[in-house]
């Protein structure tokens, strides 16, 4: 009796956990597009100023604030660079969290995991019940396997029992 109510209790963690995952992915997407945001409005001003400057050649901007002769403003041509490639990358991920089905949505979030954006959502994340069918689909598949690994570790040392019992009356029959 007490291992089918604790077979239970592991079903609906599952359930509850697995729920969890794509209710955190759309916070994830959120903060996501306000970092994606806030990357473009800085771009933006670069670009103001390689308009102005450069007539609009962004990548001449950085290779003259590269070359300037002040270690610092090389340095921030350097930072400039990466935010720019940054915010390229950013906003193909975005596109995946925003426009892609959520069965391809968690793979793609645990392989291309940005763990700054995940520890901050993860500190603001507030949980929540998601109305989607794909999400309580995997909350299904999360208690099966929750079920499946208590079952598991439950059902494992009768196994061994029973072979040591074979093995044990092997040898004493020869």
């Amino acid at each position: 009796m007490i291992k089918n109510l604790l077979d239970k209790i592991f079903f609906a963690t599952g359930v509850l956990v697995f729920l969890q995952l794509p209710h955190f992915i759309d916070q994830y997407t959120q903060r996501m597009g306000g970092y994606a945001a806030s990357q473009n409005e800085q771009i933006k001003e670069y670009q103001a100023i390689a308009n102005q400057h450069y007539n609009g050649d962004l990548n001449l901007y950085l290779e003259r604030l590269q070359q300037n002769a002040d270690p610092a403003v090389a340095e921030s041509a350097k930072q400039m660079g990466k935010r720019i490639n940054g915010a390229e990358s950013i906003q193909k991920e975005l596109q995946v969290f925003e426009q892609e089905p959520l069965w391809y949505q968690i793979p793609y979030f645990i392989t291309h995991l940005r763990l700054d954006l995940a520890n901050g959502t993860a500190q603001n994340f507030a949980p929540g019940v998601p109305i989607n069918l794909w999400a309580w689909g995997y909350g299904l598949i999360g208690g099966i396997l929750f079920s499946l690994l208590f079952n598991g570790v439950t059902k494992t040392p009768r196994l061994f029992k029973r072979k040591s019992n074979r093995t044990s009356s092997a040898f004493t029959h020869k």
